[in-house]
């Protein structure tokens, strides 16, 4: 087995406009995707059920995706799965995590103030910790694996922002009640740092990049197969 060159990992700016569109998109899927269950007001408000729940970030997806191509994911997971299927240059990926980790909270803190409100629908779950975090670990497999084919095939923009969409609102729908069906911990992280409320963020950092490792793993074995 080849030696992975931790050199790979230097990070390597080169072109900030993939940074930018992965910093925005973030912005405005922690918006769409938080501010459907927020609260508005000191003491809170109506927050949307599990229909906007799942609807508002996947429509949000859907058209980041239309806009700026399939190889921006607004997910530092699935960048993580992109970098390990050869999809994303490994001196891209840092730059690329932090860019979706600064635009998540920059969406995070202005859906507090525009809300005047620390009920940021922020992700939790009512299911026990490991649990929970399998759940999103197989949920963004399954999200990671749908980028990696989509990228491999080369699909063009709307029937990939249709298949990465899809797959995002499936898994809120059957799965936003049970683990909170994050599947981005960019998501999950700028809510809970701008409502200061950590309590099960370990779940969504944890669980998604564990989920996309083993997709990157699996989807590598399966392009292989005869």
């Amino acid at each position: 087995m080849a030696r992975f060159d931790f050199k790979q990992l230097e990070p390597e700016l080169g072109s900030l406009k993939p940074l930018v569109a992965e910093a925005l998109g973030s912005a405005v899927l922690v918006m769409a995707a938080a501010g459907a269950s927020a609260g508005f007001g000191a003491v809170g408000g109506l927050s949307g059920g599990s229909v906007a729940a799942a609807l508002a970030p996947a429509l949000s997806l859907l058209a980041l995706t239309l806009c700026f191509g399939a190889s921006t994911t607004f997910n530092p997971a699935v960048s993580l799965g992109l970098a390990l299927g050869g999809k994303l240059p490994w001196s891209r990926l840092v730059p690329t995590a932090a860019a979706q980790f600064i635009g998540g909270l920059a969406g995070a803190l202005a859906l507090r103030i525009v809300l005047r409100s620390a009920l940021l629908g922020i992700t939790t779950t009512q299911m026990p910790g490991l649990a929970a975090l399998t759940l999103e670990a197989l949920l963004t497999a399954g999200l990671a694996w749908v980028y990696l084919d989509v990228n491999e095939r080369g699909l063009e923009p709307l029937p990939a922002a249709l298949a990465v969409s899809a797959t995002l609102a499936a898994a809120v729908f059957w799965a936003g009640h049970l683990s909170g069906a994050s599947l981005n911990p960019a998501r999950s992280f700028g809510p809970a740092l701008a409502a200061w409320d950590f309590s099960d963020l370990w779940i969504y950092l944890i669980g998604p990049f564990v989920g996309a490792f083993g997709a990157a793993a699996a989807y590598r074995w399966y392009q292989g197969l005869g």
